[in-house]
């Protein structure tokens, strides 16, 4: 259990440090903040507001996060269960939507 609460919760920072070493880069490239959208997603880790995110609060972001996602494959599903032909589905729903996104984006 330690190794796994170490693993991930250098995986998080890792995460977190890559989004803000690429941040400048992208912001040239595709015009957007990416160091706004770093401080807001550390807010919604930092769930005591302190400033700071603790193991626990990491712990129970991903959770909530994959909580979330898990409902969203399984939305529908009698058996709760995911096989991988639904897991194909949903991924290409997804891409579908944000492809969407994208081009009404466009459109403005």
């Amino acid at each position: 259990m330690k190794k796994t609460t170490t693993f991930a919760l250098i995986a998080g920072a890792s995460a977190l440090a890559a989004a803000s070493a690429f941040a400048e880069h992208h912001e040239k490239k595709e015009g957007m903040d990416w160091e706004a959208k770093l401080e807001a997603k550390f807010a919604e880790v930092d769930a005591n507001g302190d400033g700071s995110v603790t193991a626990d609060e990491f712990r129970t972001y991903k959770l909530e996060q994959a909580e979330k996602e898990w409902a969203a494959w399984t939305e529908g599903d009698a058996d709760g269960m995911v096989s991988l032909e639904e897991a194909k589905a949903h991924h290409k729903a997804k891409m579908a939507e944000k492809a969407a996104k994208k081009e009404q984006k466009g459109d403005h």
